[in-house]
């Protein structure tokens, strides 16, 4: 995919944060863009049913975010 094959798609998900939400985050107020590959390192253990994900810079390794997920 471009890079605004991308964004487009992620404009379609991040409509999300705008409903229903106590903050104001409409997707259109953010006029910067940028696009940037990541990887995602997945721990996992066949003796339970979770798993943490971290998400890192594909370049440079630079941490973007985490996620626990309880059910693997």
């Amino acid at each position: 995919m471009t890079h605004e094959e991308l964004i487009a798609r992620a404009r379609e998900h991040a409509h999300v944060f705008e409903k229903g939400v106590s903050y104001d985050a409409r997707v259109a107020d953010f006029e910067r863009v940028s696009v940037q590959e990541t990887v995602i390192v997945r721990f996992e253990s066949s003796g339970r049913d979770d798993s943490i994900r971290v998400f890192l810079d594909r370049a440079s390794g630079d941490f973007i975010g985490a996620e626990y997920h309880p059910l693997g």
